[in-house]
């Protein structure tokens, strides 16, 4: 090992997700290592340009695309190449494509140590059965190439041993943590000025988050109860902005597109909603209770690790728009119990502290170092 570890991250892609949001806590915050991120095709130049600030090398692999089979084998080479070229002391990778691809090519490198973190399930209903298959054989080849896999919650290690990847020995879990006193007495948005109780929904504009599911969840509220906020931005914001315009919503729903202040947008909301159908443990929730809302998401990966049905926010199942309307109406109905459920969701919190991931994530270096 070289007296200062050189640890290379591997993302599918560097854009501004919970998987990249943690990646890069990590590499900004843990001290004593030499990190470089690698990424594929797509990526965020603010992204790339914010770790090379600080010190961080970056590399880019074009053959690494989401879901792209075809240019698989030669990701693995290439990225093969470069792990010999620089002889790195570990290997972490991110996401499923980055996940498999970065893990064999480390296998042919002889990498010495290789972690890999689940970021989130990639199997879900909604999805292609003949690409759900060829995940799991992936996954489960994978997976001996393994020193350690990190999960951000039990339940999604759970799931993985139940499908026959990996042993159980492999696996940690480490909650994604956060900065929890960046949304602690926050000043408002002042653009987030809708009448009545204001629904606010923070993600990827991408397929499977289930913004589908919250359009035909709202089609059951009166309209002038609530205004609904969409924050992010994606391949779906065409989409959705038809939707909006089909089913009337333009006085209801707002989309805000990317935004650097979510912080004090939560602090001007009264609910969060985010009907995924697929997760790992995300971020945004954590946020979200942070800054005291009442949260309504999918019962599914970690998000029961993180939200309290009854007592911090609910759970519905994915895809159930009526679930997602009745629990709505009951939240928009009381104050009382939107307070109730925020000051429970601030205290349970506190377990999803940055420190406490970084601290987790070191305790797996150093193990394996």
């Amino acid at each position: 090992m070289t007296e200062t570890p050189r640890v290379f991250h591997l993302i599918t892609r560097l854009l501004k997700g919970g998987a990249e949001a943690k990646t890069i806590a990590t590499v900004q915050g843990l001290e004593g290592y030499e990190f470089t991120v690698g990424y594929g095709a797509e990526a965020d130049p603010d992204q790339v340009a914010a770790l090379e600030q600080d010190g961080i090398r970056t590399q880019r692999f074009r053959t690494i695309r989401h879901y792209n089979p075809v240019t698989t084998v030669p990701a693995v080479l290439a990225v093969a190449r470069y792990l010999r070229k620089h002889e790195f002391d570990l290997v972490h990778t991110h996401s499923t494509e980055a996940g498999i691809i970065g893990r064999f090519a480390a296998a042919l490198a002889g990498t010495p140590a290789v972690v890999h973190t689940v970021h989130g399930v990639p199997f879900a209903d909604d999805r292609n059965d003949l690409l759900e298959r060829f995940i799991l054989a992936c996954e489960r080849a994978a997976a001996p190439r393994t020193d350690r896999i990190v999960t951000n919650a039990d339940a999604i290690a759970d799931d993985y041993l139940r499908r026959g990847i990996g042993q159980l020995e492999q696996y940690t879990t480490v909650y994604s943590g956060i900065d929890l006193e960046q949304f602690r007495d926050v000043e408002p948005a002042v653009d987030i000025d809708g009448d009545g109780v204001r629904i606010l929904m923070v993600g990827r504009l991408a397929d499977g988050k289930g913004f589908d599911v919250l359009l035909e969840a709202l089609e059951q509220l009166p309209a002038e109860a609530v205004s609904v906020y969409l924050v992010g931005d994606g391949p779906q914001r065409a989409f959705l902005e038809r939707e909006i315009a089909r089913r009337g919503f333009e006085e209801t729903v707002s989309l805000l597109g990317y935004r650097s202040d979510v912080p004090a947008i939560m602090a001007a909301c009264d609910v969060f909603v985010l009907p995924s159908y697929r997760e790992g443990t995300p971020r945004v929730i954590t946020e979200a209770m942070a800054s005291g809302l009442p949260v309504v998401a999918t019962d599914i990966a970690g998000i029961p690790e993180q939200v309290a049905d009854g007592d911090s926010g609910y759970l519905i199942q994915p895809g159930d728009e009526t679930a997602l309307a009745s629990r709505l109406e009951e939240l928009i109905a009381s104050r009382e119990r939107r307070q109730a459920f925020g000051a429970a969701g601030r205290e349970r919190v506190t377990r999803f502290s940055d420190e406490q991931m970084l601290a987790d994530l070191e305790a797996v270096y150093q193990e394996l170092l």
